[in-house]
């Protein structure tokens, strides 16, 4: 179950914060940031909360909101459709997408009116701790529109990832949640230079 301490972690640590970094920033002891983020320390103020997420430089609502996009809902599937799971390396993004999903034999329910929607399976290198564990079936909305802060899947030649997306000065910033990948800037006149694809997660299924 994600609690507050494992999402500040979370963020704290995406943003390559220390404890001791958090602390200076937002005028709370390292020592009691280490007992929220263990679950030692609950129940804490609204003014403790905000000034948590001042230093880390996000919305109140997003520190004590689930960190996840929202799950689908285990619901009766009376009006739900069969969707293709992929794996990461079976997705080619030099090809059309239906190329990919038409070779799928593993299909799972869901609610998505996307006709292209389909789950990625996660894999060892796509697991984002405590967020998306391997094994997690991302669904994955080719038609939809990706918006300022929305998590996407980002694939190119080089590299294939999920991300954060932001438009600064009209820029396509790409902003991997896994920092072992460096951010990718690009200009608005550059991004038909490059073969990229970039495809919103809206659910995350456990």
């Amino acid at each position: 179950m994600e609690t507050l301490g494992r999402r500040l972690k979370y963020y704290r640590e995406q943003i390559g914060l220390s404890q001791i970094d958090l602390s200076e920033k937002s005028n709370i002891s390292q020592a009691s940031i280490a007992r929220i983020e263990s679950g030692k320390q609950k129940n804490l103020k609204r003014e403790t909360m905000k000034r948590l997420a001042d230093g880390l430089g996000i919305s109140l609502s997003e520190l004590m909101e689930p960190v996840t996009v929202v799950r689908e809902e285990n619901a009766a599937y009376s009006s739900a459709k069969a969707v293709p799971v992929l794996r990461i390396k079976d997705i080619d993004v030099m090809k059309d997408l239906d190329a990919s999903t038409r070779k799928a034999d593993t299909f799972e329910p869901s609610l998505s009116s996307d006709k292209n929607a389909f789950y990625l399976k996660v894999t060892a290198s796509l697991t984002i701790r405590p967020v998306i564990e391997e094994g997690d079936l991302i669904l994955i909305e080719p038609a939809a529109e990706i918006k300022e802060g929305d998590m996407a899947l980002f694939l190119s030649a080089e590299n294939k990832c999920l991300c954060k997306i932001y438009y600064p000065y009209n820029n396509l910033l790409i902003q991997p949640l896994d920092h072992a990948f460096p951010p990718i800037m690009l200009k608005r006149k550059e991004r038909g230079r490059h073969t990229i694809r970039i495809l919103r997660v809206s659910g995350i299924k456990t």
